[in-house]
């Protein structure tokens, strides 16, 4: 069994040395991690070099995602690899052994490509085509352990391997982490963020909301604003997939992933009565 599926964000400005400090010191000790991560950042300032303006769409159920095309997905590619080896860079000197996951080298992450979507322009709905985003339809659970076993720290970027052809497509961070966190049977989910957690109020952090389980969920999802949405809607597909236990916790303080396994941040559980030991 995993100890737990981490996911950091990739927006700009965002500082992941306190996570990664954190995680090293765990998996130094003999916990048994994945780490996910986003570009968000890295593509935004890749797209304004190349002088393509970033592009953002609303779905009618209130979910915001990059739109992405031919062009973009170079990209994203690029950025995706970037972050990826920054990351297993920072974990290598810490003394972590990493593995930078390609997702065309094997079949860890196969997904399925949405060429058509469709989006919110004002008061209409509209189709956009030749979209290169998607959904997950196959997590190698077994290529993950293995990797593991052989005592290497996973390292994935939102990227998939389109099943149909052999083409990268992007994938929502939140989304890979639960799937993978439900089909690996991790201990926990933890997607760090730069709020405390689901809050009640947006503008009150100490309006935090601190659990939730499945059977009332409607209270989180009439809290959830903005990308907070995507996040609740990973940990409820992971909870329904088996997970037991999700966090959404803060990501700016000095043990992020302690801090989210020891009670902070927003516990979403499958069921309350659960208790996970960590």
């Amino acid at each position: 069994m995993l100890d737990g599926v981490v996911k950091i964000g990739g927006a700009k400005g965002t500082n992941h040395d306190n996570t990664l400090l954190d995680l090293a010191g765990r998996v130094k000790r003999g916990e048994r991690w994945v780490l996910c991560h986003g570009v968000s950042g890295a593509m935004d300032a890749l797209c304004s070099a190349a002088g393509l303006e970033p592009r953002y769409v609303v779905s009618p159920s209130g979910y915001r995602s990059r739109f992405v095309t031919d062009r973009e997905m170079v990209l994203f590619e690029k950025a995706s690899f970037s972050e990826t080896a920054k990351i297993c860079s920072f974990l290598g000197a810490m003394g972590v052994p990493t593995v930078p996951i390609n997702p065309m080298n094997g079949t860890l992450v196969l997904g399925k490509v949405k060429d058509v979507i469709r989006a919110l322009e004002g008061n209409r709905t509209i189709l956009l085509r030749g979209n290169r985003s998607g959904k997950i339809t196959r997590i190698d659970n077994d290529g993950i352990h293995a990797i593991i076993e052989r005592g290497f720290l996973p390292v994935f970027p939102p990227l998939a391997r389109d099943e149909s052809v052999p083409r990268y497509i992007n994938i929502d961070g939140d989304r890979l982490a639960g799937s993978i966190a439900a089909s690996c049977n991790a201990r926990t989910l933890v997607l760090l963020t730069n709020t405390p957690g689901l809050l009640e109020n947006v503008d009150d952090p100490d309006s935090l909301i601190k659990d939730i389980s499945l059977d009332e969920w409607h209270v989180a999802e009439n809290a959830a604003k903005g990308n907070m949405k995507r996040k609740l809607l990973a940990c409820k597909e992971a909870l329904e997939g088996g997970l037991q236990e999700a966090v959404i916790a803060d990501s700016r303080i000095e043990l992020p992933i302690t801090n989210a396994i020891s009670g902070g941040g927003t516990h979403l559980w499958r069921a309350k009565s659960t208790e996970i030991a960590v």
